[in-house]
């Protein structure tokens, strides 16, 4: 006996996919309509608040400033140094006399950068020290960086006997146990502030 084949009826072909050009035109069209139109209102936005914001910024330096050596005025200076980790060096003045210079600087914590402004009068003594930003660890570096009675230890220090050095050597500065990277982040940045402070009183400024 001979077997019929089979009858396979054969599949209809899917029909082709077509894109009408003008309507992603209209799309694309619209897309970058929205993002002319966001870009323009964060651009409004932005010029309405950075006024107010570089005015707080500038009124919190202004209170660092204060904190570590108050004055009448601050006046900023150039080295002709370049002495790195100084973001600023301002002439404290007060009745038209120099009390010392304010040093901004940055220096390296446990977890990442430390800025600090820090007072020096015009016998090279820190005169105070204030952290303005930090990452360090809560409860671990943030009782160096965060606790001023810690910070104050500084008041009074020079390089008379060398740079300062956490817990040992000649010009000691006693550090928090388990808090060393943060200490010796915090003396590095008063370090270099001092460094900066003596080179502006000894005139080398443009």
């Amino acid at each position: 006996m001979s077997k019929e084949k089979a009858s396979v009826s054969p599949k209809p072909s899917s029909p082709a996919f077509s894109v009408d050009p003008r309507y992603v035109g209209r799309i694309t069209g619209i897309l970058l309509a929205i993002c002319l139109i966001v870009s323009l209102l964060l651009g409004v936005v932005n010029q309405i608040t950075k006024p107010r914001i570089d005015a707080i910024q500038a009124e919190k330096i202004r209170a660092a400033m204060a904190q570590v050596l108050e004055a009448d005025e601050y006046l900023p200076i150039q080295l002709q140094k370049d002495l790195k980790g100084v973001q600023s060096v301002s002439e404290a003045r007060t009745n038209g006399g120099t009390l010392g210079y304010v040093v901004q600087v940055t220096a390296s914590g446990s977890q990442g950068e430390i800025q600090m402004m820090v007072g020096v009068d015009v016998d090279n003594r820190v005169t105070g020290v204030s952290v303005i930003k930090h990452s360090e660890t809560p409860n671990i570096g943030t009782k160096v960086v965060a606790d001023q009675s810690v910070l104050d230890r500084f008041i009074g220090m020079d390089h008379a006997k060398g740079e300062i050095t956490v817990n040992s050597g000649s010009n000691r500065f006693d550090g928090i146990s388990g808090a060393t990277v943060s200490s010796k982040g915090v003396a590095a940045g008063v370090n270099t502030a001092l460094a900066a402070a003596y080179e502006a009183a000894s005139g080398l400024v443009k």
